[in-house]
């Protein structure tokens, strides 16, 4: 169970990010972005590996599934994923994201023979409806907010999220054997973040030396924007994703994957404090479904 415990809490974590994150990017843009995200997490997180003694030998021996995991789902998973957030915002963004949980399930069974007991299989699938009921069919047709803003067709938009999540379901799979060695997450999280940024400094290098002009014309660091990167990271791929990661060391992927996938159930009642007003009914009826499915993956 607490496993499990551990992947709801990085659901409550991916709940909270984008609600920090959504001005930043939309001022930055999805690299810009993430590469700041990614280069003070690592700091961060390779501080806390250090004071708590996660860096250790066993890390090397894993070293080429955690750079792989880290250029698929950090790197360009995350980027995809922002991108994704700044064409459509975070509700709709969140709903195409969560279907990484059946993806990693899908994987899980082919690469790790990964099989789901019955109730298993039917807790997952009720989080997976629960989530895209809420959130698909949870909007009145009256609300509008800046954040429902859609830049571009929504069908690009749609692609990039679905690519994201096909991303993150499949470093999750590979990277399961490797937490389940008992690698520290913490330390794990740290290099596979610190390999992300320094890509998107390397990126964002070469960005700025063919077009100079466009980096004349970047908007200004400031210390708001600094802050909301800080907290969407630490958030995120700070205490979210090591939680995730440590979901892994013991419980099976899809499982694991579908519990953290619960963040837009949990976005419900930020989302009504936001926006001022109350999701419509069919989100709670999302919401009762979704709960219901996590306690049945619960009482296994």
């Amino acid at each position: 169970m607490t496993y499990q415990l551990a992947a709801l809490g990085a659901g409550l974590c991916f709940a909270l990010s984008p609600f920090f994150s959504v001005n930043a990017v939309k001022a930055l843009g999805s690299v810009r972005f993430n590469k700041w995200r990614m280069s003070i997490v690592f700091v961060m997180l390779a501080t806390m590996a250090f004071a708590t003694g996660g860096w250790r030998a066993d890390l090397l021996d894993w070293s080429l599934v955690i750079v792989i995991s880290s250029l698929v789902g950090i790197f360009l998973g995350d980027t995809l994923l922002f991108l994704g957030l700044k064409r459509m915002g975070p509700r709709r963004n969140t709903v195409i994201f969560a279907l990484n949980a059946p993806m990693t399930v899908f994987l899980g069974w082919m690469f790790l023979d990964e099989r789901l007991s019955l109730s298993a299989l039917i807790g997952t699938l009720m989080i997976t409806s629960g989530v895209i009921t809420a959130v698909v069919f949870g909007r009145n047709k009256k609300q509008q907010h800046k954040l429902e803003e859609t830049q571009g067709k929504l069908l690009v938009a749609v692609g990039i999220t679905l690519a994201s999540a096909l991303c993150q379901a499949f470093s999750l799979v590979i990277l399961r054997p490797a937490m389940e060695s008992g690698i520290d997450p913490v330390a794990a999280s740290a290099v596979r973040v610190g390999i992300a940024a320094l890509c998107l400094l390397m990126v964002g290098f070469i960005v700025n030396m063919r077009s100079p002009e466009r980096a004349a014309n970047k908007v200004p660091m400031t210390g708001l924007i600094i802050l909301q990167i800080s907290a969407s990271g630490f958030l995120a791929m700070g205490l979210g994703m090591t939680l995730l990661l440590f979901g892994l060391k013991g419980g099976d992927t899809g499982i694991i994957s579908t519990l953290s996938s619960i963040s837009p159930i949990i976005a419900l009642p930020i989302l009504w404090l936001l926006m001022k007003q109350a999701p419509a009914a069919n989100a709670w009826i999302g919401a009762v479904l979704a709960v219901c499915g996590t306690a049945t993956l619960f009482l296994l």
